[in-house]
């Protein structure tokens, strides 16, 4: 009995799968971020930075005669950011931001043939999280979520 390895039996599965998914487009952007940050300062000022910054452009064009089975975009993002400042005899400072910007787009043009399905996809998850304590001084903490997506399907 011959044996056949796990990974020879997806690529030939995807080899036979191919012609079913040719000419579709797909794109996709799957992104983690965490950012932390922790000032302490005995005899002065404590200040903490943590910024998580995302942008994605996401384009599938087709023109001209032919079927295109699918346009496909996704951009999950998940972000968390954390800052904490404590300080004696000064101020604390944290500040904590997320961004996120994403833009996705499908157009398909042509003759009279089919034309795909169409699908955009961006889940967001964001947290910001900031502590500030000061015995001397003052204390500030800001936390800022911000996420701005655009998609467009055309045919």
């Amino acid at each position: 009995m011959r044996k056949l390895s796990l990974l020879s039996a997806v690529a030939a599965l995807a080899v036979m799968a191919a012609p079913a998914f040719a000419g579709g487009q797909t794109n996709s952007a799957p992104t983690w971020q965490n950012a932390f940050s922790n000032a302490t300062a005995k005899h002065g000022s404590a200040s903490a930075l943590s910024l998580n910054d995302n942008s994605i452009d996401q384009s599938n064009l087709k023109f001209g005669k032919g079927v295109l089975p699918f346009q496909t975009n996704s951009a999950p993002t998940h972000q968390t950011a954390n800052s904490s400042a404590h300080a004696l005899g000064g101020d604390a400072n944290a500040t904590s931001v997320n961004t996120n910007e994403i833009l996705q787009g499908n157009l398909a043009s042509g003759g009279k043939k089919k034309f795909p399905s169409q699908y955009n996809s961006a889940p967001t998850t964001q947290s910001a999280v900031s502590s500030a304590v000061s015995i001397g001084g003052d204390a500030n903490a800001l936390s800022a979520n911000s996420n701005g997506v655009s998609q467009q399907n055309l045919r």
